[in-house]
C-alpha cells in the first residue's frame, strides 16, 4: 500500500490497470494492421470498428480499475450518465486516431492529428470519468500535473503510432508479431501514464455545510440524469468490460484464423489451377537440383511418370552437351536471379525437346529455399523456323540463279548472233570487239558471283583510310571525266587506320563511287566526306546530285539481281552490304527522290 491523495492505491490493481491498457493497445494497433492489408472494404470498415472499440474499452476500463485501485477515506458513488459518456468518448477518439493512420501512406501530418485525436481522447475520458465522481468531497486540480498528464497521453500515443505505422515496413507490420509490441507498450504507457499523472494532480477538498449526497438506483429513480453507481456495481462493469474485450480478442483470433483458411485455400486452389492447369512445364526444384513437385504437363512434356519424376535430379533430363550451361545458370538462380534461355531435354523416348525456359527463385525468410522452372515446349516452332529457313535458301538460290541466267543470256545471245555473221563471212573488225566486251561482261559477271559466296578467312590489317580512298578516286578518275562529272573531297586531319580487308574495303568504295558517277546522266558533282565519328568509328559519306532513291527503292537495295540502275546486277551492292557487314560496319542511303542520294559508310576504327 503506499499513500495518495488521502488515499492508497492497491498495488494488484494498478498492475491490472497497466497490463489492461497494453493488452487492449495491441489488440487495437493488431487490428489496424489487418484493416490496413484489407483490400475489401466491408472487412476493412469491421476491423476498424473493431480495433476503435477495444480500444475505447481498455482506455476506459484502465482508468475504472485504476480508481477502483484507489482506497479513499470517505464513499464514493458514480455518475452513471457521465461514466457512460467518457466510455463513448474513448471510442470516438479512438475511431478518428485509428481512421487516420489506417492508411498504407499517411503523411507526418495526419500522424499529429492522430496522436492529438488518442491523447486528447485520453485526456478527456479521464477526466469526464473523474467529473463522474460523487461524494462528500470535491475535486480541485494542481495546474502542473494537469498539463503534463495531458501532453504525456498525447505525446506519446504520436510516437506509438508513428513507431508503429511510418517507421515499420509494410512486411514487417503486417507478419511479425513482436513488431507491433513496442506501440501497444507506448499506448498502454499513454494510458496509464496519464491517469496516474492525472491522479497526481487530484486533491480532494471536503465541501463545508454539504449534505449527504443521496444514494439513487434503479428502482427508485428511472432518470438516467439521477442514476449513480456503487463501487460495487462499477466493479461489476468494469468486469463486463474486461469479458468483452477478451470476447473481441477470441473472435477476432477465430474471424483471422477462418480468414486465413480461406484464403490459404483460396491461395490452393489458384495455385493448383495456374500450375496443373497450365499446357507449360511446371516444375519446382530443391536446392540440390532435385524435382520436388511438378505439374501434368511435365509428365506429358518429358515422357516420364510423376513418381519417376519425384525427387529425382532435374540435370539428368538434359542432354551431356548441356549440363555445365545448366550447373551454371542454376547457380546464379540459387543466388536470386532469375533466368530466361532456349535449352533441350531428352525425352523418355530419346528425342531431344526443345524448351523456352524460366527459371525463377522461390524466397522464404530472404533467402533462396527453392527454385520455379517454366519451360514452353517450342519443339514444332523450331521445326517450323528451319523450314522456313531452308525455304529461304532455296528461294535465294533460286533467285540467284534465275538472275545469274538472265543476265548470262542477253551477252551469249549477243555473241551467237555475231558467230552466225562470222561463219557467213561477214566479219568485221567491230564485230570481234562487241563479241569481246560481251565475253567480259559474262566474266564481270561470274565474278561478281563467285565473291558473293566466298567464305574464305578474310586478311585484315591496319589500313590508311584516307590513302585507299585516294587510290579508289584515281582508278575511277578517267570513268568520271567521261562522264563530266567533278569528283569534290574533304579529308578531315588524323584520320585513325583502321583494321580492314583491304582489298575488300576498296572494291566496296569502287562500287559506291561508280554508282554515284552513274547515276548521273550528263554532268554533275560527287562529294566525298571523310570523317571521325565518336571515337570509336570513322564515317564516309558520298553524295551524288542524280534523280534520288524513294523510300520503297530503298528498302530493296541490297537484294540480288535489284537495280535503280537499267544494266546493273545489284550484285555489286549485294557483296557491298556483305564486305561492310563482316567489318562491323553499317550501310544507309538518305535524301528524297530527285534531290541526289547520300550514303554513309561507318566502320570502327579498332
Amino acid at each position: 500500500m503506499m499513500e495518495h491523495a488521502g488515499g492508497s492505491y492497491n498495488i494488484s490493481l494498478v498492475i491490472l490497470s497497466v497490463t489492461m491498457a497494453v493488452i487492449a493497445s495491441y489488440a487495437s494497433l493488431d487490428m489496424t494492421s489487418r484493416a490496413r492489408k484489407s483490400v475489401i472494404r466491408r472487412n476493412r470498415s469491421f476491423w476498424l470498428s473493431a480495433s476503435a472499440v477495444t480500444m475505447g474499452l481498455g482506455i476506459w476500463s484502465m482508468h475504472f480499475i485504476g480508481m477502483l485501485a484507489l482506497r479513499l477515506p470517505f464513499s464514493t458513488t458514480y455518475h452513471l450518465l457521465l461514466t457512460f459518456v467518457s466510455l463513448l468518448i474513448a471510442v470516438c477518439s479512438s475511431f478518428l486516431a485509428i481512421f487516420l493512420v489506417s492508411r498504407n501512406r499517411v503523411s507526418s501530418y495526419r500522424f499529429i492529428f492522430a496522436g492529438m485525436f488518442m491523447g486528447g481522447g485520453i485526456s478527456s475520458m479521464h477526466f469526464l470519468g473523474m467529473a463522474a465522481i460523487e461524494s462528500a468531497y470535491t475535486i480541485h486540480y494542481k495546474l502542473f500535473p494537469f498539463i503534463v498528464s495531458i501532453l504525456i497521453s498525447i505525446v506519446v500515443s504520436y510516437c506509438a503510432l508513428y513507431l508503429t505505422f511510418r517507421l515499420q515496413k509494410k512486411d514487417w507490420l503486417l507478419h511479425s508479431d513482436p513488431g507491433k509490441m513496442p506501440g501497444a507498450v507506448l499506448l498502454g504507457i499513454a494510458v496509464s501514464g496519464m491517469h496516474y499523472v492525472g491522479m497526481k494532480s487530484t486533491h480532494f477538498v471536503e465541501a463545508p455545510h454539504q449534505a449527504p449526497v443521496p444514494q439513487a438506483s434503479l428502482s427508485d429513480n428511472l432518470m438516467l440524469l439521477d442514476v449513480t453507481l456503487e463501487p460495487s456495481s462499477l466493479s461489476l462493469w468494469v468486469g463486463v468490460t474486461i469479458f468483452i474485450l477478451i470476447a473481441i480478442l477470441i473472435a477476432g483470433a477465430f474471424i483471422d484464423r477462418r480468414l486465413a483458411l480461406e484464403s490459404a485455400q483460396l491461395s490452393s486452389l489458384q495455385f493448383d489451377a495456374l500450375c496443373n492447369g497450365n499446357p507449360d512445364l511446371v516444375c519446382t526444384l530443391d536446392l540440390d537440383g532435385k524435382i520436388i513437385q511438378m505439374n501434368r504437363a511435365t509428365e506429358l512434356i518429358t515422357g516420364y511418370a510423376q513418381e519417376e519424376l519425384l525427387f529425382r535430379p532435374g540435370r539428368s533430363l538434359l542432354p551431356p552437351g548441356r549440363l555445365e550451361e545448366s550447373d551454371v545458370r542454376f547457380e546464379k538462380v540459387k543466388q536470386g536471379f532469375p533466368q530466361t534461355f532456349e535449352m533441350e531435354l531428352s525425352h523418355k523416348n530419346g528425342h531431344l525437346v526443345s524448351l523456352s525456359v524460366t527459371t525463377i527463385p522461390v524466397m522464404h525468410a530472404r533467402q533462396v529455399a527453392a527454385v520455379m522452372v517454366i519451360g514452353k515446349d517450342i519443339t514444332l516452332q523450331k521445326q517450323n523456323e528451319e523450314i522456313m529457313r531452308k525455304s529461304d535458301k532455296l528461294s535465294m538460290a533460286g533467285q540467284l540463279a534465275a538472275g545469274v541466267a538472265h543476265e548470262i543470256r542477253n551477252p551469249l545471245t549477243s555473241i551467237k548472233g555475231f558467230l552466225h555473221l562470222v561463219r557467213k563471212g561477214l566479219g568485221r573488225e567491230d564485230i570481234y570487239e562487241v563479241i569481246d566486251s560481251e565475253i567480259d561482261q559474262i566474266d564481270n559477271i561470274i565474278t561478281e558471283f563467285l565473291l558473293l559466296a566466298n567464305h574464305q578467312p578474310v586478311q585484315y590489317k591496319r589500313i590508311n583510310l584516307t590513302e585507299l580512298i585516294g587510290h579508289v578516286l584515281n582508278l575511277l578518275h578517267a570513268q568520271a571525266n567521261m562522264n563530266n562529272i567533278a569528283i569534290e573531297t574533304r579529308f578531315a586531319p588524323n584520320i585513325p587506320y583502321i583494321l580492314c580487308d583491304e582489298n575488300k574495303i576498296k572494291q566496296v568504295f569502287v562500287n559506291m563511287i561508280k554508282n554515284a558517277i552513274e547515276s548521273m546522266a550528263d554532268r554533275g558533282t560527287v562529294k566525298l566526306e571523310l570523317t571521325r565519328k565518336g571515337d570509336k568509328e570513322v564515317l564516309i559519306r558520298i553524295m551524288d546530285e542524280g534523280s534520288g532513291i524513294s523510300d520503297e527503292l530503298r528498302s530493296r537495295l541490297g537484294e540480288p539481281y535489284y537495280s535503280t540502275r537499267e544494266k546493273g546486277t545489284g550484285i555489286g551492292l549485294m557483296v557491298s552490304f556483305k564486305i561492310i557487314n563482316e567489318h562491323k560496319g553499317t550501310i544507309q542511303y538518305k535524301q528524297e527522290e530527285g534531290t541526289g542520294t547520300t550514303v554513309e559508310v561507318t566502320l570502327p576504327i579498332n
